[in-house]
């Protein structure tokens, strides 16, 4: 595909993804790829309710079949959306600072807010307790509930695993070594959970770092360093599938990079003209959906860096998540079995509907033989004998239909 300032779609493309995208101003938009206009964009808010502190900071999966979206924003305001039904289910505000973390934890939410105050959402009182200021992103293990990962700036903030049931840290990084005496900045802008042990994290002053919470080191296992003064990457997002990490840039795209070795990246993705605000993986870990400050959405091939997919949405993306369409149409296609299966026919004893019955000794009997009259003799009306019209078959023909 040429890059060009214009919609897009490779035609090699031919997954059935639907794209959900927050924007800069707050608004919620929803693009179905697979239609017969993959760049046609579906608002699914209003948009004269939205004012200059709506921007969506963050956005996570509620649930494991992908059929709810939790949304946070800058205004300190939380939504559950329904994807099945696309409309939403709740809408409240919590905290005092903008969300900046989301997620499910036996059923409740948990929020954090940028000033480092997480809250879980119970009845008949939320659950409240600290985890240090200056909180850039929080986040929760999708194999269990119990466990979230934290990431800011300044020491105080490098990278924690706690517990929701204690409100306990279980693992606290350790910073790399010293540099002439001198403690390495830190700056974690986001954080994800590769396994349930396994923790990578990303950061403006140009490292990835993954961390292994099962061992007594508490320094990074494996990381990567920009260290070349031409290429001073600044990496902004995060995102993680199997044994690869997918991380955006703030000038030069986004880069992949394989935990086992990450001395140096592994792809380059190419195409964006800014910052790289969001990064997510596919299910099956073979396209990437990023969102771009150039008002850009892009899907990427994971593994043959192609790009596949770009559409222009008008404001500035914050956050993109992509599914496939057939997930959350499941349920919608579950509740129409089910409504089937509450149908019942009423037969009578002999096993005929007398409905039916009625409706057929109502209808008229047709002849056949008086239908079928005007096709005969139109096809002998061009020959007064029928017999001419066959043809004789030539002994060359048997012979070989004999063969």
């Amino acid at each position: 595909m040429k890059y060009a300032s214009v919609n897009a779609k490779c035609p090699s493309y031919t997954e059935s993804h639907t794209l959900y995208v927050g924007a800069h101003t707050g608004s919620f938009k929803r693009i179905h790829v697979h239609d017969d206009d993959p760049f046609r964009q579906v608002n699914l808010q209003p948009i004269e309710l939205l004012s200059k502190t709506s921007k969506i900071t963050c956005m996570e999966f509620g649930n494991v079949d992908r059929t709810e979206i939790l949304i946070g924003r800058s205004n300190r305001c939380v939504k559950v959306f329904d994807c099945s039904k696309e409309e939403s289910i709740s809408n409240f505000e919590i905290g005092t600072d903008e969300v900046v973390g989301l997620g499910r934890s036996n059923g409740c939410i948990v929020v954090g807010s940028a000033n480092g105050m997480v809250q879980i959402v119970k009845y008949p009182e939320p659950v409240k307790f600290s985890v240090g200021e200056n909180l850039f992103r929080l986040r929760l293990c999708p194999e269990d509930e119990t466990r979230m990962v934290t990431g800011g700036k300044l020491l105080k903030q490098i990278i924690k695993l706690w517990d929701l049931e204690t409100q306990k840290v279980l693992f606290m990084a350790k910073n790399v070594k010293k540099v002439l005496e001198l403690e390495q900045h830190v700056w974690d802008n986001d954080v994800v959970f590769v396994d349930r042990n396994l923790i990578a994290a990303c950061s403006r002053h140009g490292y990835v770092r993954l961390y292994d919470t099962r061992g007594p080191a508490r320094r990074p296992v494996q990381d990567f360093t920009s260290s070349d003064p031409d290429d001073q990457l600044a990496f902004s997002c995060l995102a993680s599938h199997g044994d690869y990490l997918y991380a955006g840039t703030t000038t030069f795209g986004a880069r992949a990079f394989d935990i086992r070795r990450m001395k140096n990246h592994i792809h380059v993705y190419k195409g964006f003209t800014g910052t790289v605000t969001s990064i997510r993986v596919d299910s099956s870990g073979n396209h990437l959906f990023t969102g771009c400050l150039d008002r850009y959405v892009r899907v990427h091939h994971a593994h043959r860096t192609a790009l596949e997919y770009r559409c222009y949405v008008k404001s500035k993306p914050t956050q993109v998540l992509g599914i496939e369409f057939k997930e959350h149409q499941a349920s919608t296609n579950q509740d129409e079995v089910n409504s089937d299966d509450d149908i019942q026919i009423v037969a009578n004893e002999e096993g005929s509907d007398p409905e039916y019955d009625e409706m057929f000794s109502k209808m008229k009997t047709v002849n056949e033989s008086k239908a079928k009259a005007p096709m005969k003799r139109k096809s002998i009306s061009s020959t007064k004998n029928p017999e001419d019209n066959v043809r004789p078959v030539s002994h060359k023909k048997v012979k070989n239909l004999s063969m």
